[in-house]
């Protein structure tokens, strides 16, 4: 057992989680590819080290694709900055309500009286539902951007896609061996994936029970026949 791991669970669970991760990134999703890197770097494994090698430059053109179109940069930083003035706005918006309850009321004193203001009130509330429907439409803007712009560079990434695709299958490989080693059951590990993979069973397809999604999920378990 490599010598990162107390048990032979976590070492299970940080394939899991390798593979859901590597999953992600081929549909597209942004994981830290640090947060990958050290996933493989736990095994404390030469073939594990290799592995990551081969697929690194492809996480990392995917992953940060968005700063590679035009005006994306300075969107995500105000999405950045709403982030972290939303929930800000959000606590003020609170903290204007209770104060004109009645319990509360005593216990203000300067310069908090400011919110017992009739339009404090209003004021918070606009800032912060503002803030928060900006936030949303800026996400929404960046997300429809990427999209577009990965449906017409799509050959652009798809060997990358194909590498990580194959090192997914050896990590599917390397997650059966060891939950046979370990007389473990597969159905204690399931995992949500959005690609099918060789090795892998699924056991539900997903599309979501109000808005249907328009390719499925994945439910899978590892065979370990």
């Amino acid at each position: 057992m490599p010598k990162f791991f107390k048990t032979e669970k976590e070492e299970i669970n940080n394939l899991c989680d390798l593979i859901i991760t590597l999953d992600s990134v081929r549909a597209f999703r942004r994981p830290n590819p640090e947060v990958i890197r050290a996933g493989f770097q736990k095994t404390g494994s030469k073939e594990f080290t290799e592995m990551w090698k081969e697929i690194r430059h492809d996480v990392e053109k995917i992953a940060y694709t968005p700063l590679n179109i035009k005006g994306l940069p300075t969107l995500m930083r105000i999405v950045a900055i709403l982030k972290m003035l939303v929930p800000i706005a959000s606590f003020l918006m609170i903290l204007t309500f209770a104060t004109h309850l009645r319990p509360f009321e005593k216990l203000l004193v300067p310069p908090f009286t400011i919110f017992t203001h009739p339009l404090s009130f209003v004021l918070t509330t606009t800032i912060s539902l503002t803030g928060m429907i900006a936030l949303m439409a800026t996400d929404y803007t960046i997300r429809k951007r990427v999209i577009r712009y990965e449906e017409s560079h799509m050959d652009k990434f798809s060997k990358g896609r194909e590498r990580i695709e194959k090192v997914i299958e050896k990590l599917v490989e390397k997650l059966a061996k060891e939950l046979k080693r370990n007389k473990e059951d597969p159905n204690k590990y399931k995992m949500i994936l959005f690609y099918k993979y060789k090795g892998l069973k699924v056991i539900k397809e997903k599309r979501g029970k109000i808005l249907k999604r328009k390719y499925p999920l994945y439910e899978v378990i590892c065979r370990t026949e």
